[in-house]
């Protein structure tokens, strides 16, 4: 609040902006199913692992979402050329894997360079956020014994304790984005 508050005394604000103006300049700009990281987890749910008893298990079992991520954004228009981007993320989660709930924050600037034409540039950052692969637990026998493994790669010719390396544990790859966008009405 202390942010929105200097940001409108510098944008030429004459006082500290009422919640109500504030909340009559939001506005909902988009809502989408499903990120860059859910699309990581729909690659690693193909395939399948060989169990020592001939039966096999499925990926998709341990990387299938509860319920795909969810990305809502709002603007706050502060002036007339001014405003804050604002969002969040509700992460996402399966019985192997999690990715964090996120908070998008942001500015966005245009002016009109003619009575026709604009011009917006935009910055957001996505806090939180992060994929997170679990690990498995295998029982080798008496070859290995019983050992914490990555779980798509238990039945690979790697050690068990090398397979850990390759768990995925990634920040999303939109986490910075930069816009530019020209607009011209004829």
């Amino acid at each position: 609040m202390v942010l929105l508050a200097a940001s409108l005394v510098s944008l030429g604000g004459t006082g500290m902006a009422s919640a109500y103006d504030i909340v009559d300049q939001t506005y909902f700009l988009n809502i989408r199913q499903g990120t860059p990281l859910s699309d990581t987890v729909a690659r690693l749910s193909i395939g399948s692992l060989a169990l020592s008893t001939g039966g096999s298990i499925d990926f998709r079992r341990w990387y299938t979402p509860t319920f795909p991520e969810m990305r809502i954004d709002f603007m706050t228009q502060i002036s007339q050329s001014f405003g804050f981007l604002w969002g969040v993320s509700t992460g996402e989660w399966g019985q192997k894997y999690h990715i964090a709930p996120a908070l998008k924050l942001g500015t966005i600037l245009q002016t009109q360079l003619t009575p026709l034409t604009s011009l917006s540039i935009s910055f957001t950052s996505l806090f939180g956020g992060r994929l997170r692969e679990k690990t498995c637990t295998a029982d080798y026998g008496s070859i290995a014994g019983v050992q914490e493994v990555n779980c798509r790669l238990a039945a690979s010719t790697m050690a068990p304790s090398d397979t850990l390396k390759y768990l995925v544990n990634m920040k999303p790859p939109d986490r910075f984005w930069v816009g530019m966008r020209f607009q011209t009405r004829f």
